[in-house]
């Protein structure tokens, strides 16, 4: 077979192309996968950090602020403590050492008044000896409180009850006594005297105590003879 000398040169032009086509295949590579492809650099800022600029370690921790408890204790706690409180009325008064008017020395009773609405009563029994003279007082000593003392005789049932030495004199109470008021410091003391033959004035006292023209927690006192 013979060929033009025209053919063999577009055989040799078509040989080149297709060698020039492989070889840019070849060099540039084929990607397979481009899961593959290298993760791209992060940003320079210009300079590498330093060691000393990085801050150190430190495994210690700050311990808890005791300010941030969720149930604190309040400031001024609980300032009111009567853990011997009389009774608010006569039948569950708090029962004082007896007494006698030949022991005339002052017996100080100390209580807590806990706001206007209580009320502390006090029963003393006094008996009068032969021989010696009563020189009886009530005497309140914290202001702000109230001191009532009421009289009965021990050997009656009817009032005694005249009026006061001091005080104010009040009508019968809830059991049915007559007595004297003071607002403290004051002293509150009845006058009194008994039936019988003999002139035995042995009585039987109720003190009351309680916060006038005020609502706090109050701790009072008061002293007392027969």
């Amino acid at each position: 077979m013979r060929f033009s000398l025209g053919s063999r040169r577009f055989a040799c032009a078509a040989s080149v192309v297709v060698f020039v086509l492989v070889g840019c295949a070849t060099d540039n590579g084929d990607v397979d996968d481009p899961d593959e492809l290298p993760a791209a650099d992060p940003p320079s800022t210009g300079k590498e950090p330093r060691a000393e600029d990085k801050p150190p370690f430190d495994a210690e921790f700050d311990p808890p602020d005791d300010d941030d408890d969720d149930d604190p204790t309040p400031p001024d706690g609980d300032q009111c403590i009567d853990n011997d409180d009389p009774g608010a009325s006569e039948n569950v008064a708090k029962v004082l050492p007896d007494t006698d008017d030949c022991d005339n020395s002052y017996k100080t009773v100390k209580g807590v008044a806990k706001g206007a609405v209580d009320v502390d009563f006090y029963k003393l029994s006094a008996t009068d000896k032969f021989g010696c003279a009563l020189d009886t007082d009530f005497e309140g000593k914290t202001a702000g409180t109230e001191l009532c003392v009421y009289a009965r005789c021990k050997n009656a049932t009817s009032n005694a009850v005249t009026g006061c030495s001091q005080g104010v004199f009040m009508p019968p109470n809830d059991i049915g006594m007559r007595g004297c008021c003071a607002a403290a410091p004051g002293r509150a003391v009845p006058k009194w005297d008994c039936d019988g033959f003999t002139d035995d004035d042995s009585a039987d006292f109720f003190i009351r105590v309680r916060q006038i023209n005020g609502d706090k927690c109050l701790p009072y006192e008061f002293r007392y003879r027969y």
